[in-house]
């Protein structure tokens, strides 16, 4: 008697088993397609509400005649970073230290990173919350015009520009000031020093044997 039951509970278990599986493997995939749905939802009006924030602001800005110019940076000529150089604010801010006295800038670890950011400014606007000595300003300026600020980035005991990592401007504004600086040195506008260099005027005198004239007279 107890061998039929085995041979039935056997039969059942191998038939109930795979259905269990597969309906445990249906809630699964249902799970996981209604987990998709509702996230692809909530992207469509994340995405909704966006486009309709910006077709707001653009609809608000054409109206105010704005643009979206306006977080941009402005334009500023030298003349009025000169003018800003000299004025009371600039005093006030900078306290007669250099424009990058008080600059730190933001790296990860212990170690200062060798090399200075490539930019801080993409399409006119600022792109880090750090921006360089230069950067961060929007009044200063680089032209070889604007002396008072080039001479900010010369050492006075050697003439030399300062280095890079001790200013912590970004490559890009480095290069310019290093091309500004040499032009203002050739239109005048800066000193600088030509080394002396003592010449040995005797290898040009015709000394040689082979080449000396012959100065003995009859």
């Amino acid at each position: 008697m107890a061998a039929p039951i085995r041979f039935v509970a056997t039969q059942l278990s191998r038939r109930v088993y795979p259905l269990w599986q597969a309906v445990s493997h249906q809630r699964k995939l249902a799970t996981q397609l209604q987990a998709r749905w509702n996230t692809s939802v909530y992207l469509q009006q994340a995405q909704g509400l966006s486009r309709t924030s910006v077709v707001r602001c653009e609809a608000e800005e054409d109206a105010e005649g704005g643009g979206s110019e306006e977080s941009e940076l402005p334009v500023v000529t030298w003349e009025e970073s000169v003018s800003y150089l000299r004025s009371s604010e600039f005093a006030e801010r900078y306290r007669g230290k250099e424009v990058w006295w008080d600059y730190v800038r933001n790296h990860k670890g212990s170690v200062p990173p060798q090399k200075t950011r490539k930019t801080c400014i993409r399409a006119r606007r600022i792109s880090t919350g750090n921006p360089c000595p230069i950067c961060r300003d929007q009044n200063l300026v680089v032209d070889y015009r604007n002396v008072e600020l080039l001479q900010h980035f010369i050492c006075p005991h050697t003439g030399e520009m300062e280095n890079v990592l001790r200013t912590g401007v970004c490559q890009k504004k480095h290069k310019l000031l290093i091309k500004e600086i040499e032009k203002a040195k050739d239109h005048g506008l800066l000193p600088f020093a030509v080394p002396h260099k003592e010449y040995d005027y005797e290898e040009y005198f015709r000394k040689h044997p082979a080449t000396a004239t012959d100065t003995k007279t009859g």
